[in-house]
């Protein structure tokens, strides 16, 4: 076996891009169409199940939030796609600090208590497992009623 000199050693990247789509249309258009269909199915069915909204007409003058589709292509360590995701999101913006909200934050957690808790594990031996809440926000109940546009994808009779 012949190991060049590293003077002479070339670098190789490879990255595989994916084609992750901006709107709705585009995701239901896009080549692929069927990954992200079957997204946009999973997180509707989701927020079905969890009973995020209920559907009713409105008569008043409320504020209507808009909402938004957000994509992203789950990949393994190797970069290859794992699972094809689709995000129902509300257009916060439009909404006022004070009247339409108090506060708003996503609770995450900082590297260094994590480093903490894993030297820990570690020292005592104990095994390190980790989980992943899936729609975790969607289980928090709102303390203000908020009035969602109807997002597309979502029939509604």
């Amino acid at each position: 076996m012949h190991i060049l000199p590293y003077a002479r050693r070339g670098r190789l990247f490879l990255t595989i891009a994916y084609d992750v789509p901006k709107t709705y249309q585009a995701a239901i258009q896009g080549k692929n169409k069927l990954e992200w269909s079957s997204a946009i199915k999973k997180e509707l069915s989701t927020m079905n199940q969890l009973e995020v909204w209920d559907v009713v007409e409105l008569r008043g003058d409320y504020k209507i939030v808009g909402a938004t589709w957000v994509f992203r292509v789950k990949k393994d360590h190797l970069n290859q796609a794992l699972e094809h995701k689709a995000c129902l999101c509300a257009q916060g913006f439009t909404q006022t600090p004070g009247i339409d909200f108090d506060q708003t934050y996503a609770p995450t957690g900082r590297m260094n208590p994590l480093r903490a808790l894993i030297a820990h594990a570690s020292f005592s031996g104990l095994d390190f497992h980790q989980t992943d809440v899936r729609s975790a926000f969607l289980h928090a109940p709102l303390t203000k009623t908020v009035y969602l546009a109807i997002p597309q994808g979502l029939d509604i009779d």
